[in-house]
């Protein structure tokens, strides 16, 4: 029997815009967020084989969503949400307003990307900010707040912002338990999901582009 929460189904992707979404889930209802929202930078995919469309929402620091977040979210539980350096302090701002900001993560993946390839550095890391609502206890032995975890080969991108599996697998393990929701505000690739079906636990998502929520639940149909 498919579970419910709310008015919706657990273990779907919806094609739903998060500010519709959200409205439909009850309070302190959700264990864990994680979120990889529009960074409001303007991104544009650099790659030359795969050719993505602009992200939608992408042109402001989209935050409005964010007391809503902390509105389902369980006490106790944790919220994850990704962003860049040149928009960190605008997110930190935006999430303490409701969350207690525990860490900054810096993910570690391997270089590249676009830029100025003779003016600057090579950019090799991405920030992950870790929050909670009220006293959350991570599970098992302490580890670093840099994880090194190489992204994924760009010709395997369904998603110009695509996030390894490996980095939603550590967020998982360290902060719910078997059975737990996990909530994605925006699905993009589908990785999140993938990683909690493979890890036991459900998951509620959203994406407001529907090319990649057909995307990310083929990926989803195939994955182990």
């Amino acid at each position: 029997m498919t579970a419910i929460i709310g008015e919706l189904s657990v273990d779907r992707i919806y094609n739903m815009d998060i500010h519709d979404g959200l409205k439909l889930i009850p309070d302190n209802s959700i264990d864990l967020i994680i979120a990889d929202p529009p960074y409001g930078i303007n991104y544009r995919s650099g790659s030359r084989k795969r050719k993505f469309t602009a992200i939608q929402n992408d042109d402001i620091i989209m935050a409005d969503w964010l007391s809503d977040a902390y509105r389902v979210l369980k006490d106790g539980g944790a919220f994850y949400c990704y962003t860049r350096w040149d928009v960190y302090t605008e997110w930190y701002h935006r999430i303490s307003q409701y969350f207690t900001i525990k860490n900054c993560i810096v993910w570690q993946k391997n270089g590249g990307g676009m830029g100025d390839l003779r003016g600057a550095y090579s950019p090799a890391h991405e920030f992950l900010i870790f929050a909670v609502k009220g006293r959350h206890i991570l599970n098992g032995k302490r580890i670093s707040d840099v994880w090194a975890v190489p992204r994924d080969p760009a010709v395997t991108y369904i998603h110009p912002t695509q996030k390894p599996v490996k980095l939603a697998e550590i967020i998982i393990e360290k902060s719910s338990q078997p059975g737990d929701v996990v909530l994605v505000p925006f699905c993009g690739s589908g990785g999140d999901c993938v990683a909690a079906k493979r890890m036991g636990r459900r998951f509620i998502a959203f994406d407001v582009e529907e090319q990649y929520v057909k995307a990310a639940n083929i990926r989803l149909r195939e994955a182990a």
